[in-house]
């Protein structure tokens, strides 16, 4: 898990700077300040949020700074339970490294300046140096996913822009995890660790490798990612949706541009050949024979359908140029 501990710089921090209350009503306020603790509060279980060791001095209102709203409870009003779950949970999260050389104070974000956003400042000096972060932030900011955001290089001088993920609800840090194969320029040594955060619906046997494929990894990557991101986010839904039925359930797929479908009538009658789609995952067997197709005669990727042994999710098994049909 990235954070402090690793020696990795964080992955997520909280924007500060998105904290406005201005023109909130008091209901309005508390629930929002409820979606965005839930919002925290469910993404800490799973990975390290850092804050600037600043963020209570933001101002969130005219003359008002967040330390005045949530610890002292002066006005904006907001739900006193909201105010005090909020304030919980960011005094529990760590804090960045402030000791960054050339750490901007000010920033643009979508041509818009923001002022001492310092978390905004972290995350475009880290996205500088290839490693991107995402920022937390506050529902009544419009921003969310990718971002431009301008800050000045101290080293030329002059204006930098770096793009910057803004995610608003836990729903949006999948599209985070994955858009880094591309953006960090992922490894195959590392793929695997990425994709367990990118994709935790789906499960992957050890016996996987790019080397399987015929192409090279570069090749292939971003269209596994393709494939893996379809399986998990699609895969059961439509398996519901349209009773199983093989050839509804490849329709439906197809609309996201892939070809996915389970092995055709005249391979599953021949028993050994179907044994090649078996894999051994934690002691068990599992039968992987749908799969998606990069190419008509060439490159597979095989998986298993939701497995209630699985807790219902996804083995993904085989890697492979072609398996006997």
């Amino acid at each position: 898990m990235p954070g402090a501990g690793s020696g990795e710089p964080y992955r997520l921090v909280v924007d500060e700077s998105s904290f406005d209350f201005r023109g909130l009503t008091e209901e309005r306020l508390t629930d929002l300040l409820n979606d965005f603790s839930d919002t925290l509060d469910d993404l800490s279980e799973q990975h390290p949020v850092a804050v600037s060791p600043w963020w209570i001095e933001a101002e969130c209102a005219e003359g008002r700074e967040l330390y005045d709203v949530l610890y002292e409870g002066e006005a904006p009003r907001v739900g006193r339970d909201a105010r005090l779950r909020m304030v919980r949970l960011m005094d529990r999260c760590a804090t960045w490294d402030t000791d960054l050389p050339g750490l901007p104070d000010g920033v643009e974000v979508s041509g818009r300046v923001q002022e001492l956003a310092w978390s905004v400042g972290y995350a475009w000096w880290h996205a500088q140096h290839g490693h991107h972060v995402a920022c937390l932030a506050f529902a009544s900011r419009d921003l969310r996913g990718w971002q431009p955001v301008s800050a000045a290089d101290a080293a030329i001088g002059e204006p930098v822009s770096e793009d910057v993920f803004f995610l608003v609800e836990r729903s949006l840090l999948a599209e985070f995890w994955r858009s880094l194969f591309a953006r960090e320029d992922v490894g195959e040594p590392d793929f695997f660790d990425r994709a367990r955060e990118a994709f935790p619906e789906l499960l992957f046997a050890d016996s996987l490798s790019f080397r399987k494929f015929d192409g090279t990894y570069l090749e292939m990557r971003d269209w596994v990612v393709r494939v893996l991101s379809v399986v998990h986010d699609h895969f059961a839904d439509a398996l519901v949706a349209h009773l199983g039925q093989p050839r509804d359930v490849q329709a439906a797929l197809g609309r996201f541009g892939l070809d996915l479908s389970p092995e055709s009538p005249n391979t599953r009658s021949k028993p050994r050949i179907m044994r090649q789609r078996d894999v051994v995952y934690d002691g068990e067997s599992y039968r992987c024979e749908w799969h998606g197709k990069k190419e008509r005669h060439r490159n597979r990727v095989h998986f298993s359908l939701p497995e209630p042994r699985l807790g219902g999710r996804i083995l993904i098994g085989i890697f492979v140029d072609h398996l006997d049909t």
